[in-house]
């Protein structure tokens, strides 16, 4: 099929096991659909921020960008958590710039040094004392959802967005029978990537087991780290699960057998929580990471990957050795997987691929990637609502 006019044209899509067929091209560089996934899919979903443990203290913060529209989450001198657009209510400016820090008493504007007290209240603005008519009590910092879950901070921009335990029944259940340390998990540094690639090129590859065997020498190695030809994937009312048994010790990136029993499973779990977020460990590591895949235009992709410990502990050798591996050797060859994608998907000769669903849903079936496409297609109207339930999966495995 050839592609046409309209950009949002699903082509020969549709949730067919048995006759699948990826999104059309243009839904990974077009920039009306970009526009339209703004407004139908991240400013209606909830975006992650970092750990709870981030926000310790009254004035600790955490800032993210949606799509162009920055936030920042607050804690209280109440120790209530708030959140706001990072916009000064003046003259428009950027309130915080850091990803995280703290501020005493005020956020300060940078421009004009409007001040804001922790509850987003405007508590000074020099010379407003001389302005008839002007009252600081009249203004405050435009409100944003904020919801902790699994641990984890989160920000919706809809403030009346549905609490995420109902948007993905069973995650947080399923999340803590793998990572028993959740809401102990402290920040201990993170690998960015800005990716000249589309959002979805970046989360399809996440939950793809066909390429581990197939793609780059690291990836073999991982799919050796966990039993990778076992590797199961489960699609979930507004996420994805991959989990695998361990693997074979002698696999090229970390000998896990000092550590069994020390980490926080011995399995490899991957979470994918619609539609930007993945949350995973590796088997026999005291860490999990969190890879947020922030869409910054029709073709670029803000990806942070985020290593966590319980409470902050340094990593054993095993753990390290993992976390070095990710950051330095698997990580960087997805990255140049992705932008070939992107790439290729330019290319006039290319409009639609098969996806290859078998029925035993093996390591290699696409079954989670056409999932994940009726999920954006659902959220953009292009299929009816509910479509994608036909393609969710059995029961879950015991994380025993």
């Amino acid at each position: 099929m050839t592609r046409g006019k309209d950009p949002l044209d699903i082509g020969r899509f549709s949730v067919s096991t048995s006759d699948a067929w990826t999104l059309p091209a243009p839904y990974y560089f077009a920039p009306e659909v970009y526009e339209a996934e703004k407004d139908a899919i991240f400013f209606k979903s909830w975006r992650f921020l970092g750990h709870v443990t981030e926000l310790a203290e009254p004035g600790d913060y955490l800032t993210e960008d949606i799509c162009g529209v920055g936030v920042f989450v607050i804690r209280g001198r109440d120790r209530s958590l708030r959140g706001f657009h990072n916009v000064c209510r003046h003259r428009a400016h950027r309130l915080l710039a850091a990803r995280k820090g703290n501020v005493k008493a005020v956020v300060t504007c940078p421009y004009h040094s409007w001040a804001y007290g922790l509850d987003g209240k405007l508590r000074a603005a020099k010379n407003s004392e001389n302005v008839p008519g002007f009252s600081l009590e009249d203004i405050a910092l435009s409100p944003v959802a904020v919801e902790v879950f699994c641990g984890f901070v989160f920000v919706n921009l809809d403030l009346q967005a549905e609490p995420l335990a109902k948007r993905a029944p069973l995650f947080e259940q399923t999340l803590r029978g793998f990572v028993p340390d959740l809401d102990r998990m402290s920040w201990i540094g993170q690998k960015n990537f800005d990716i000249p690639a589309n959002w979805k090129v970046c989360a399809e590859n996440g939950v793809d087991g066909y390429h581990v065997f197939l793609s780059g020498p690291h990836h073999r190695n991982f799919g050796a780290v966990m039993n990778g030809h076992g590797l199961e994937m489960f699609n979930r009312q507004g996420w994805i699960f991959l989990h695998a048994k361990a693997g074979d010790p002698d696999n090229g990136v970390y000998d896990f057998r000092p550590n069994i029993g020390k980490g926080q499973t011995s399995r490899y779990v991957t979470f994918m929580l619609w539609p930007d977020l993945l949350i995973f460990t590796y088997p026999h590591v005291n860490a999990i990471w969190t890879f947020l895949m922030a869409p910054e235009g029709p073709e670029r992709t803000r990806e942070q990957i985020a290593a966590y410990t319980p409470g902050g502990v340094a990593l054993d050798p095993i753990s390290q050795a993992a976390v070095d591996w990710i950051a330095d050797d698997l990580g960087p060859e997805d990255v140049d997987l992705n932008i070939g994608v992107q790439n290729g998907l330019k290319s006039p000769e290319y409009f639609q691929g098969r996806l290859l669903i078998d029925e035993r849903r093996s390591d290699m079936s696409e079954h989670s990637i056409l999932f994940f496409q009726a999920l954006v297609l659902e959220a953009l109207g292009r299929l009816p609502k509910g479509a994608s339930a036909v393609l969710h999966s059995g029961d879950l495995p015991d994380p025993a």
